[in-house]
């Protein structure tokens, strides 16, 4: 079991957000959004919604109703960019996860997160910061050399199950309850060995091989970080990077060109609403969006 699924099992008295927690967060999550297409706009800056935050946007023009999240994706230049304005210009408002941190608490998905909110999971038990979040996936540039694609792609792949041990070790009292078995044991024993080197240092390598190719036009890119990984990820650089744009909740924003070629292969037939047992949720230990008036 990876560490993303644990956060969709409830086994330990942990709830799933009500219908009006969600519309709440729902909000919460426009604002964030606002923030970042502005920004874009400003700095001529490109980004892309991607899985189930694209399938809203064409299915029924925005966020899934039983989502908790928004997700987009930026190629890593201009991601950079974003972290640097955010960082100088809404340091009061937004807190920003970099995985080249110091503190980035053995995370490789870039976060912003909106300070004076609580949106706890069960992934995030570790940290301190928990304010409601968008992840900001990276699209990274891939090798034309066959060679040096094949090596790139062993080492992220290598040094992320790597973190994942790491992370797990590390979190091991918290986790067993959720991973029972062989597995678990196994993966945190090699957690173990490798805590010579901090979850932090971890993410950090694994996040400097996701972004070592800095051509950026090279043919094909990939989006590491994201749920199939380095090689799962690989697509041309036309198929992520050409866009057309798309209401999202009255906002514009943007899909790649051919968007059913980039989904059908993950989600299948993505624009069948799944029945109401596949909805799936995360679990959350701790929600508070009071101090927000909400």
């Amino acid at each position: 079991m990876r560490l993303q699924d644990i956060a969709k099992q409830g086994s330990n008295g942990e709830q799933v957000l009500s219908e009006e927690q969600l519309k709440h967060l729902h909000l919460v999550l426009l604002e964030i959004l606002d923030d970042i297409i502005q920004i874009c706009r400003d700095h001529s800056l490109k980004f892309i919604l991607i899985g189930g935050s694209a399938i809203g946007a064409l299915r029924s023009g925005g966020i899934i109703p039983w989502d908790d999240d928004i997700d987009i994706a930026m190629p890593r230049r201009d991601f950079e960019t974003l972290c640097s304005v955010v960082r100088e210009k809404y340091s009061d408002k937004y807190g920003m996860l970099h995985p080249q941190d110091r503190e980035n608490f053995g995370r490789v998905i870039p976060k912003i997160r909106l300070k004076g909110t609580c949106y706890r999971t069960i992934l995030e038990q570790d940290l301190t910061d928990c304010g409601v979040f968008i992840d900001i996936y990276t699209i990274e540039n891939v090798p034309n050399g066959m060679l040096e694609r094949y090596f790139q792609g062993f080492m992220s792949m290598a040094l992320g199950f790597c973190l994942a041990c790491r992370r797990l070790y590390r979190g091991r009292k918290f986790f067993r309850s959720y991973m029972p078995g062989v597995g678990f044991t196994v993966k945190c024993a090699l957690g173990f060995c490798l805590s010579f080197a901090s979850y932090e240092t971890w993410a950090r390598w694994l996040d400097h091989w996701h972004s070592r190719c800095r051509d950026d036009s090279t043919e094909y890119v990939t989006i590491p970080a994201d749920c199939r990984h380095y090689f799962g990820e690989l697509n041309p650089r036309a198929l992520l990077c050409d866009t057309v744009p798309v209401s999202f909740e009255g906002r514009t924003c943007y899909v790649p060109r051919d968007a059913d070629a980039y989904l059908r292969p993950i989600y299948g037939d993505y624009m069948q609403v799944p029945p109401p047992e596949k909805q799936e949720r995360n679990c959350y230990l701790e929600f508070d969006l009071e101090k927000r008036g909400n």
